[in-house]
């Protein structure tokens, strides 16, 4: 593993893929434990912690730290691995700021608008990064990630309101239509992850498929990171009026 690479390839394209990060044993673990979170959050019937599809299955599950803050995940987001890598990249001390699934079931699994994390983080100098760990497959086939390679570099885009579950708000279509950047579709398996920039857009599309496509997330921030308060109000006022429109 050489860090400098890893680092001079997540500056110049703004993800990076790292293979075998987990073992099966660990995922697993997590799927056990996530059926328990599954159960936890919905009896917080809190419609910001999770959300389903139109069959009735879980889509999406959302800070989970704020209720589940125990167990084999809280084990993996401190993985050392992932953590020095990070470290590197980030040049600070990190921490944990959200875990997050986004399971993606067969047939009905929703899609992600194009977006960039930043816009519901506001964290000041994008002092940050999205570690997304496959926990099955993941390709374009079955909804997998799709990034605008090396558009972190155009800063944090203004949002509009997305009207859709999971993703409170996007990138304007027009705006996505005019982008010149390559659109890479990450073909990974389970154990590997994706780690990528807060600024890079990204979005995903419906899972048709035979095959689930489920990853665990975990965002981490710099320790001596710091948020823009007037954006972060924006934000949760736009989130507020998506959860009314859907609910």
């Amino acid at each position: 593993m050489n860090l400098k690479n890893l680092k001079d390839n997540y500056n110049k394209n703004g993800y990076i893929i790292i293979k075998n990060i987990l073992k099966k044993d660990k995922i697993k673990e997590i799927f056990l434990e996530l059926e328990v979170i599954k159960l936890k959050a919905q009896k917080t019937k809190n419609n910001q912690f999770f959300h389903k599809t139109e069959d009735g299955k879980i889509n999406t599950l959302h800070n989970i730290q704020k209720f589940y803050n125990k167990g084999k995940l809280i084990n993996i987001a401190n993985n050392s691995k992932l953590k020095k890598i990070l470290g590197y990249i980030l040049e600070d001390k990190i921490k944990i700021r959200n875990l997050e699934f986004f399971l993606k079931p067969k047939k009905t699994g929703m899609p992600s608008p194009f977006h960039q994390d930043n816009y519901y983080w506001n964290i000041k100098e994008a002092k940050a990064a999205n570690v997304w760990i496959a926990l099955s497959a993941s390709s374009k086939i079955n909804g997998g990630l799709c990034y605008f390679k090396g558009s972190h570099k155009l800063g944090t885009i203004k949002h509009t309101i997305s009207f859709m579950k999971g993703s409170s708000q996007k990138i304007p279509d027009e705006v996505i239509e005019c982008l010149n950047f390559p659109k890479i579709f990450p073909a990974i398996n389970s154990g590997d992850c994706l780690i990528h920039h807060p600024e890079i857009i990204h979005g995903s599309s419906y899972n048709k498929s035979n095959y689930d496509r489920a990853g665990f997330v975990i965002s981490f921030a710099t320790n001596k990171s710091k948020i823009y308060k007037d954006k972060m109000v924006e934000y949760k006022k736009n989130l507020k009026n998506n959860l009314k429109k859907i609910y």
